[in-house]
């Protein structure tokens, strides 16, 4: 792995920095909407919205559960469409991918725990809309078939991010890969958890442990698949190399994550 130790580092910082900048602009989302309905007592934190629920009607309280996945979902879109139409295969692409993975994750990953967590986004809107348990059942498996075919249709992006040397031969593709998608997933897990805390419910713990494993369903066709090469050497050099843009970034958004914590109060 040595020969990609600032790959894995500059894909555990975009990995931690996607994640966390996903996350809050979700919370945004329920906070703005929450705004909007002139919930009072409200106040924006890191990993949740807290406001007053007395004097809001059940359909107010489905649109502020429901504002935080839709958000999640446009960003997912919006960066797997500039992933799309981006030709470099560089830094900013490789943020842009996690941007897209993560703002997926941050909508079906709620579909598929919404059979298990009734306080979540989903569990509420459907348990509020009285849905039965089987059809809350069915949107879960539902939310997992997407989220797969959506990981694995970006797959692509991350072997392209590779040289045409690394994408042909194994023996440099495979530790490029671990490095790229594996190691990076482990760091950034830990990190980003520990930057969830504190917690106000258990699924704020929950969601950035477990829901960024779904990447790993785009390990094995990054290791074996066949994909046209699409990244020059100079950007390659970039992605491996230290890159101190990254750890700036990286201390603005810790900050904000830090100071959300204390929260944003109105009314």
């Amino acid at each position: 792995m040595k020969q990609y130790k600032y790959v894995i580092l500059n894909s555990s910082l975009l990995f931690i920095i996607a994640t966390i900048l996903e996350m809050t602009l979700h919370e945004c989302g329920h906070f703005l909407t929450a705004f909007y309905l002139h919930a009072q007592n409200l106040s924006l934190h890191h990993n949740y919205v807290d406001y007053a629920e007395v004097n809001l009607s059940t359909t107010y309280k489905i649109a502020i559960a429901a504002a935080g996945p839709i958000v999640s979902l446009l960003i997912g879109m919006l960066f797997h469409f500039i992933c799309s139409k981006q030709t470099n295969r560089n830094l900013l692409f490789l943020f842009n991918l996690y941007m897209a993975i993560f703002g997926y994750i941050g909508f079906f990953g709620y579909l598929m725990i919404a059979p298990m967590v009734p306080v979540g986004d989903t569990g509420f809107i459907f348990r509020a809309l009285n849905f039965p348990m089987w059809s809350i059942m069915l949107i879960a498996i539902g939310g997992i078939a997407v989220l797969y075919l959506l990981q694995k249709k970006l797959t692509k992006y991350f072997v392209e991010m590779g040289t045409a040397a690394i994408i042909t031969d194994q023996h440099l593709r495979k530790p490029f890969i671990h490095s790229l998608i594996q190691y990076p997933l482990y760091i950034g897990i830990i990190i980003t958890a520990l930057m969830n805390l504190p917690i106000a419910v258990l699924i704020s713990l929950i969601a950035p442990i477990c829901s960024p494993m779904t990447i790993m369903w785009s390990y094995g066709d990054a290791l074996k698949k066949t994909y046209p090469a699409q990244n020059t050497n100079a950007a390659f050099e970039k992605l491996n190399s230290i890159q101190p843009v990254l750890f700036i970034l990286l201390i603005i958004i810790t900050a904000i994550n830090r100071l959300l914590v204390y929260g944003i109060h109105v009314n």
